[in-house]
């Protein structure tokens, strides 16, 4: 699962009170950890896009949802 976030700490936060395992989600901290991450969901939680440019937050929010399509039936 790939968690949105305005940074790791507040992903780490909503795992941690949706009692999710770390290894079960990533936090991409630019595009680049996406690129060789396949079959997983998207979430956009908290104050993700507030602290970027919103090109580059839909740049990375396309990107996970390509990414996380492949290989998903």
């Amino acid at each position: 699962m790939c968690l949105l976030a305005g940074n790791e700490h507040e992903a780490m936060a909503y795992a941690k009170l949706q009692n999710i395992p770390r290894e079960c989600w990533f936090y991409p901290r630019d595009e680049k950890d996406l690129l060789f991450r396949s079959n997983f969901y998207v979430l956009v939680i908290g104050s993700a896009g507030m602290n970027i440019p919103g090109s580059m937050f839909e740049k990375i929010y396309s990107l996970a949802l390509q990414r996380g399509a492949i290989g998903r039936i």
